[in-house]
């Protein structure tokens, strides 16, 4: 893995998604091959037995691999990836705290990339693996990525 030794400024780019918002996880470390998200574990994200969701334990497998291939050095650009498939195993429940996933990215080529990612909670206790394969869109191929396009808001998703 190719580690910056100064990483780049944050930029527009880096903002947070509306459902990165809406979830409530931060990445707390991006580089090259590998990304780090977690979440503070709220009564939101617990489902019926107290315990964290298993879709917010996949949402972080897929959100900690998705980076983790996505990264580029170039400020102001960006990598998109679509996700093609994915697999959780679920090994331990959480019913507080922090949930930590990292992703590293295992192997590809052009146009596919592999994530194998881990779930632990803040004491380092595995709660979850996860395995994911995604594609590059069109021109993300390449690791400087693309000059990054503001897109327009949208509104009137039922959501709110």
């Amino acid at each position: 893995m190719s580690v910056l030794s100064t990483p780049r400024p944050p930029t527009e780019t880096d903002a947070p998604s509306g459902f990165r918002q809406l979830v409530g996880f931060r990445v707390d470390a991006w580089r090259e091959n590998e990304a780090v998200v977690s979440l503070v574990v709220a009564p939101r994200h617990l489902n019926r037995s107290g315990a964290a969701h298993g879709g917010v334990i996949t949402t972080l497998v897929d959100a900690a691999a998705g980076f983790a291939g996505c990264y580029t050095p170039v400020a102001g650009n960006i990598r998109k990836a679509v996700t093609l498939s994915m697999a959780t195993q679920f090994v331990a429940p959480l019913t507080s705290g922090t949930l930590v996933a990292t992703g590293r990215v295992t192997g590809g080529g052009r146009r596919l990339y592999h994530v194998a990612v881990d779930v632990r909670d803040e004491h380092g206790r595995l709660i979850a693996t996860g395995q994911c394969t995604y594609k590059y869109e069109k021109g993300s191929e390449a690791p400087e990525g693309l000059p990054y396009v503001r897109e327009p808001e949208r509104r009137g998703t039922g959501m709110g």
